[in-house]
């Protein structure tokens, strides 16, 4: 216990939780398989238990009947986890009292009567069938069967198939209802195996997209490109779509929730939200190309989030049934491979931080830096968080951002970490930012100095080498050094490279707004913070005949070069992703950025690449711009 904080407790993975509480797989039926040398026990029973089921047969067209298309995510070497949602018009699934232990244990240990019941809920159409094959046509299947519709958890059918294809595969899925509706075809790929050789691997990443203020231009690019998979950093939905007034000029881009009000917080309006998302043709695009590693971030819940449930934009009170609630529905729409049991406490009914190992070559480290960290150090009012003096609070040891159970099990990862690379896949900025000695943002780990310096300590004092973060949040490009201090004299560590968002408002864009009083949902910062700012700034142009966002947003690069000398590249004023690619001998980072969001269209171009030499902290800027963006 610390400051009355429950931490974690131990998960109960048996096979009939799994499923009794809509754990990480879905119950699967196995039907028939090839190309594998041998199924599991388990799996075999289940085989045993639908031997007089006729296989569904696709009669409809391509992709009608599933409106959220495919997903794939937490790939391992021999398996992934695979995603769609089934109209519910079409079939309407089983309800969580249709699945229960008894249904569990009849899978594991078959009998007659349970043959029966399972047979008659597979012809009354309550499951899908899946394919999943090593040929796009599905010359080849590997593996099929059946899994489940969760008519209580919106319709949605989630499948675990860890342990059953081949490593460093390709493989191509799709499902097929009783109705003969048939999905999309996905793609996905294994990981190599642990520990074996691995010369190279492409990943890709992104973090915040607000669907009603623009278009996913940069997530269509993404899906183009040739990587393993990409790690979704958070803010993957935004709870608020604010006043329908205030929604822009994209009237397509538009979201009224069930509820009728400008943020989620009830089950339907969160649903609402991975609903509308996942319509999108390029995030669809992008899951049927590609698996996805995701965490979240705060909007997932509600902005600036901290334990206990607290959205402090929202209400100073707990609200543990929301948090719950949040929780829940993105369990439903991420195909993640996490224990969820939806009767515990919110910080107990998940837990999301994980590990991804690519072969000797990675091990990438995903946190969750909202369920457990304390609140804000110097208070909850805006310019508490934001454009802050700071206070004492930065530096106390008993506040916390990962909680005990999480840093504990984050410091013991890294100091057996195998692979080449330690990659942690970090939601907020780690790196020291202030401008006129004010702190930028105190929701990110400035408000969280000890920690990060036990952590930074913990790096040094083990000798982990390449040591790189991976962060999102703050809307911003950035390419920095990490340090155990940040003063000039302090030991650099590791590197933290940065992604833009993918729609929400960039540094530049929330200045402007808040210079013509417009309003500003999901900017770094916010727009009362943003007007702070520009008073502050104003002062350093007072000789300028017209004080412009693009003018007060050179300046504070400027400032941020002067006083922030561990900040290699800084760009807020454009959208993309990054990809990094990893070999025996470097780390590459490209980062990419769209014209414009307003559009469907738009053009790509490349911002900045950067290698990290294996064996050493260094950032060697190979192609784009210095730190200033002149454009």
């Amino acid at each position: 216990m610390k400051n009355g904080r429950r931490e974690f407790e131990a998960y109960d993975s048996s096979k009939r939780t799994f499923l009794k509480y809509f754990l990480a797989g879905s119950a699967v039926v196995a039907l028939e398989t090839t190309g594998i040398s041998k199924l599991t026990s388990f799996v075999s029973n289940k085989a045993l238990a639908a031997e007089g089921v006729t296989p569904y047969k696709g009669l409809q067209t391509v992709g009608e009947g599933f409106p959220q298309s495919v997903a794939s995510g937490d790939p391992t070497s021999s398996g992934m986890m695979l995603w769609t949602r089934v109209d519910p018009s079409i079939e309407d699934g089983l309800s969580t009292e249709e699945i229960t232990s008894n249904i569990i244990y009849y899978l594991e240990n078959t009998t007659a009567t349970n043959d029966e019941s399972l047979a008659e809920a597979i012809e009354q159409g309550k499951f899908v069938m899946f394919e999943v094959s090593t040929t796009k046509d599905f010359s080849n299947v590997a593996l099929n069967g059946f899994s489940p519709i969760w008519k209580d958890h919106d319709n949605v059918v989630r499948i675990d198939l860890d342990g059953q294809l081949k490593p460093n595969q390709t493989y191509y899925y799709r499902f097929i209802t009783k109705k003969g509706y048939v999905s999309k075809t996905g793609a996905c790929r294994t990981l190599p195996v642990d520990n074996s050789q691995v010369a190279s691997a492409k990943i890709g990443y992104v973090s915040c997209q607000d669907y009603t203020n623009g278009y996913f231009n940069a997530l269509g690019y993404m899906a183009e490109e040739e990587m393993l998979f990409f790690l979704h950093l958070g803010d993957y939905i935004y709870e608020s779509v604010g006043d329908a007034a205030y929604q822009g000029n994209l009237k397509d881009r538009q979201i009224k929730l069930p509820s009728g009000q400008a943020k989620a917080f009830t089950k339907e309006d969160y649903r609402k939200l991975y609903q509308t998302y996942r319509g999108d043709k390029d995030l669809q695009k992008l899951h049927e190309r590609h698996g996805m590693v995701a965490t979240w971030d705060d909007h997932e819940f509600a902005n600036d989030t901290y334990y206990p449930a607290v959205a402090p934009d929202d209400n100073p009170e707990s609200d543990p049934a929301r948090r719950l609630i949040a929780n829940q529905v993105w369990f439903e729409y991420m195909p993640a491979r996490v224990p969820y049991d939806g009767t515990k406490s919110f910080e107990e009914s998940i837990k999301i931080y994980r590990t991804v190992t690519i072969g000797n070559l990675a091990t990438i480290l995903l946190t969750d830096e909202r369920l457990y960290r304390d609140a804000h150090p110097c208070g909850q009012g805006t310019l508490d968080r934001y454009i802050s003096g700071g206070c004492e609070g930065i530096n106390n040891s008993d506040r916390s951002m990962l909680g005990n159970s999480q840093r504990e099990w984050f410091l013991n990862e890294l100091k057996n970490a195998g692979g080449t690379w330690k990659i942690w896949g970090n939601e907020v900025q780690i790196t020291q930012l202030k401008l006129l000695n004010r702190y930028m943002n105190l929701d990110a780990w400035d408000g969280f100095a000890y920690e990060r310096d036990v952590i930074a300590q913990t790096v040094m004092n083990n000798k982990i080498n390449n040591f790189i973060a991976l962060t999102g949040d703050f809307h911003t490009y950035e390419a920095s050094y990490l340090q155990y201090k940040y003063d000039k004299t302090s030991e650099k560590y590791g590197v933290e490279l940065m992604v833009g968002s993918v729609t929400s408002s960039n540094l530049r864009e929330t200045l402007r707004n808040a210079l013509n009083q417009a309003p500003d949902t999901s900017g770094p910062i916010p727009i009362e913070a943003a007007s702070e700012l520009i008073d502050i700034v104003k002062g350093r142009l007072s000789g300028a005949a017209t004080i412009t966002a693009e003018l007060l947003f050179k300046e504070i690069q400027q400032i941020v070069k002067a006083e922030n000398p561990w900040i290699e590249l800084f760009d807020s004023t454009t959208h993309g992703y990054a990809l990094l690619e990893l070999t025996n001998t470097k780390a590459t980072w490209t980062a990419y950025s769209v014209d414009n969001i307003e559009t469907p269209n738009a053009s790509k171009s490349l911002l900045w690449q950067c290698e990290v030499p294996n064996g050493e902290v260094k950032i060697n800027v190979t192609q784009g711009q210095g730190l200033i963006n002149q454009s």
